[in-house]
């Protein structure tokens, strides 16, 4: 029993600690955030251009992660997103095809890394000059844009609400992950009872398979 009991520890330490482990070395960028709710669209086409500008959260900036819409695959034009610093110099460019966008898709755009962006102003613009209102991309936009997220502008008017986005940081160390998945894991744990007790129920139930197991092999 003894060993059945040190076995069962080592299990559970396992189950906490080494799951995460894993899952870090599977995790390349890192999101500034939850993503905003969605609300209305805006259609891009022709010389309608979208340019939203933000404050990076953290270093290593080397990508956007926005929702867009796109019915049946209607667009199969070509789409340009293009990456401002904050004295509004061209420093990356990337470029869509709608072909590849499924309506409604979390689409991640993603550039070379900008090592030094944490707490710097950038601004990202969204254009697809070839593509016509019937067939256009849509982006979401919300109404509840995070505190990072400043002025939103329509062909350089500016606009209330803001882009649903998240900006997106390459991993720099896989500590940092670990940290941030483990602080997460920590924080509902705490304040997350359901899942507090869906956690509980996991491991207490697996020590009693792995005792129950132990004793039928025994008798």
């Amino acid at each position: 029993m003894k060993r059945l009991t040190i076995f069962a520890i080592i299990f559970v330490f396992l189950l906490i600690v080494i799951i995460p482990v894993i899952l870090v070395f599977g995790i390349k960028y890192i999101p500034s955030g939850t993503q905003p709710s969605l609300g209305n669209t805006k259609k891009i086409y022709g010389e309608i251009v979208l340019s939203q500008s933000f404050i990076s959260e953290k270093d290593n900036l080397s990508g956007i992660g926005v929702s867009i819409k796109n019915p049946n695959f209607a667009n199969k034009k070509e789409a340009r997103v293009n990456i401002y610093d904050g004295e509004e110099k061209l420093i990356r460019t990337v470029a869509l095809n709608g072909q590849n966008i499924a309506d409604g898709k979390f689409v991640k755009i993603l550039f070379e890394p900008i090592l030094d962006s944490k707490g710097k102003e950038f601004s990202w613009t969204f254009s697809s000059p070839e593509s016509v209102f019937e067939d256009a991309l849509e982006i979401f936009l919300t109404n509840d844009p995070p505190s990072w997220s400043l002025d939103l502008k329509v062909s350089g008017q500016v606009e209330d609400g803001g882009l649903s986005y998240v900006t997106l940081h390459k991993v720099a160390s896989h500590t940092e992950v670990l940290e941030m998945i483990l602080s997460g894991w920590l924080n509902n744990l705490v304040q997350d009872k359901p899942f507090f007790i869906t956690y509980s129920l996991l491991i207490v139930t697996s020590v009693g398979t792995l005792i129950y197991l132990s004793s039928t092999r025994k008798n």
